[in-house]
């Protein structure tokens, strides 16, 4: 027998995976067989069927970010392997470490949340000894912070790498996954270490794998070695307020950078801006505008002819309205928003009474153009909404230390004294439920710490929960044609023109 054994790792697309199944079934004939194949991020998220197809040889995968599929059994109570068809085996949350029949041990973690309990019941039941290959789903942050890519990364996960020195270790960063081979590192007993991050299938970067691995733990050094960023010492620039000012020369102050200036002529949103793309406006008002989304976080169906993704933005080139107005509620920018809010859940209401739509927007005195976002949801998926807010936030708050912590308040009166306090002092992230016309749900979140980051893809990253379609959480891989573009904004308008007040 060979002491060497291949393996196939792959990060496939929940939506298409009996169509991976056939892949990964193909390449195990050519190049194959497998000692197992590897499957990486959200591979049958909450409300996923089971394939259809089998895989030829045995595939193992645990849950993601997303939840996991109702359809998998609840297997033995005793085991941590539940085998959910022939050849592929699901590992229990949060982590299950197992040994191939080639003695090569393999250790998944799950993409849930990490406590601290959970993480040392981790390291205590892994044991001491080393293991061959480690999926998680997020980065270490000691790569993440080497590449400028901490969002994907979570700290939690250095002190099990530093611990166990895995041979292999594979992750994908985030629901669209981030390709990157990162070049091999040695640790102080002279092993070696391989990190790996596969993109998600048609997200256009690379979303599979194959090598092949030893049974020793004794390797052969690379060529090629960098410094293990494990052990790499990080100092810490002290802050400037810690030092006396008459201490600093000027010639030895480093230039602050300022943000760029987009002016209207520049913005995507302004209509002055001889690029502005005019097929895509639905409605003109005197205050505001309406554009069909770009890249539409929602899709036509038989019951919608077009997304209903779509923009309210305000004609004049501004931040934030607070800007402009010491009351936001007086300001007729404000209230013409209101004005289309109100007419789409109408429209919504007489032609679509079974969808539902949701208003978001991230207000930050640092936007380059204010905006209301909208999208239609069905009324079988909005009950769906709260837990996906309260999931995806606490995910931001516990997973991500460099970004502003988000706690929503919820309101259901527009005029609350204490939403009114935020929406006119503070920044903020806003959704607002409609159920109808008269029963609104508003979750705002203030942004207290501008030293921090915002996830900008917060709103949407919910609302794909939300749908069961993460897949689609980032515009920029959901954009059409120019051709389709035009060909929604006509069906937005002749469903809307009815209900469209600037006429």
């Amino acid at each position: 027998m060979s002491n060497k054994h291949k393996f196939l790792v792959l990060n496939p697309s929940p939506e298409g995976l009996d169509k991976v199944i056939e892949k990964a079934n193909l390449q195990n004939q050519k190049i194959g067989p497998f000692e197992a194949i590897l499957l990486l991020g959200d591979v049958l998220p909450e409300g996923s069927s089971i394939p259809s197809n089998e895989f030829q040889q045995s595939a193992f995968f645990t849950q993601g970010t997303n939840g996991i599929s109702e359809n998998i059994p609840e297997g033995n109570s005793e085991s941590r392997l539940v085998d959910v068809k022939k050849n592929l085996t699901y590992m229990k949350t949060p982590f299950t470490k197992f040994k191939l029949a080639s003695g090569l041990t393999i250790a998944y973690l799950a993409g849930t949340e990490i406590t601290e309990e959970i993480q040392q019941n981790v390291e205590k039941e892994m044991g001491v000894g080393k293991i061959d290959i480690l999926v998680t789903y997020s980065w270490p942050y000691a790569i993440a912070r080497q590449r400028k890519l901490l969002l994907v990364a979570n700290n939690k996960i250095d002190s099990l790498v530093k611990k166990f020195k895995p041979r292999y270790h594979f992750a994908v960063g985030n629901e669209r996954g981030r390709y990157l081979e990162n070049e091999p590192f040695k640790w102080e007993d002279d092993s070696i270490t391989r990190f790996i991050s596969l993109g998600q299938e048609g997200s256009g970067e690379k979303w599979f794998y194959a090598f092949e691995i030893a049974n020793e733990l004794t390797q052969t050094s690379p060529a090629q070695l960098v410094e293990n960023p494990f052990t790499i010492q990080v100092v810490d620039t002290p802050e400037p307020a810690k030092r006396p000012i008459e201490d600093v020369e000027e010639k030895n102050v480093a230039p602050v950078k300022k943000a760029k200036v987009v002016t209207p002529d520049q913005c995507f949103f302004c209509l002055s801006n001889p690029k502005v793309e005019t097929h895509m406006i639905v409605s003109i008002g005197s205050y505001t505008y309406m554009t069909v989304a770009k890249g539409p976080l929602t899709r036509p169906s038989k019951n919608l002819a077009f997304s209903g993704h779509a923009i309210i933005i305000p004609i004049e080139h501004m931040a934030t309205l607070r800007n402009t107005t010491d009351n936001i509620i007086e300001s007729p920018i404000y209230q013409e928003i209101v004005k289309y809010q109100d007419s789409l859940v109408k429209a919504f209401a007489v032609s679509k009474p079974f969808l539902r739509l949701v208003f978001f927007e991230i207000n930050r005195k640092t936007n380059v153009h204010q905006h209301v976002q909208f999208l239609p949801i069905g009324e079988n998926l909005i009950e769906a909404f709260p837990k996906a807010l309260e999931e995806k936030s606490k995910l931001n708050n516990e997973n991500f230390e460099r970004n502003q912590k988000l706690n929503f308040d919820e309101f259901t009166d527009a005029e609350n004294p204490e939403l009114l306090k935020i929406l006119n002092n503070s920044d903020y992230i806003l959704f607002t439920v409609c159920h109808n016309a008269s029963d609104k749900t508003f979750y705002v979140a203030e942004l207290k710490d501008e030293s921090k980051a915002v996830d900008l893809q917060f709103p949407r990253r919910v609302l794909a929960y939300t749908l069961k379609c993460p897949k689609r959480t980032y515009w920029d891989k959901c954009q059409q044609s120019k051709y389709k573009e035009t060909q929604e904004c006509e069906e937005f308008k002749n469903f809307y023109k009815e209900f469209d007040f600037t006429k």
